[in-house]
């Protein structure tokens, strides 16, 4: 605890406690701004691998477009045009369907 010098008076609670609040409102903000440019940052740098990532995704589904449609003509040697690509789409949208089932029982797996 500190001395009072001579002739020094004592300051009031009322005014410490006011001090101790408003610096800890500055702290605060500080703290915040401190955050929030730290935030805008990794955001700003992540922009460029983020729209890689979307092209990437695109050019997977593109392939994989191009890989049924080449199933459904293979296919289609045997059970005709239409049927090759039926069979082709059926066989896809099963794929999807079973990865759809699969995550959102893993999602109600996490609710519990």
């Amino acid at each position: 605890m500190t001395q009072l010098k001579t002739g020094e008076e004592p300051v009031p609670l009322r005014e410490l406690a006011a001090r101790l609040i408003d610096n800890g409102k500055a702290y605060l903000r500080a703290e915040v701004n401190l955050v929030k440019t730290t935030v805008s940052t990794k955001a700003g740098q992540a922009g460029p691998a983020l729209a890689m990532i979307v092209v990437a995704i695109l050019l997977v589904q593109a392939a994989l477009t191009v890989l049924v449609a080449a199933l459904g003509l293979l296919l289609a040697r045997w059970l005709g045009l239409a049927g090759g690509f039926a069979v082709a789409a059926v066989a896809v949208l099963a794929i999807a369907g079973l990865l759809s089932w699969i995550a959102i029982n893993r999602i109600k797996g996490m609710a519990k």
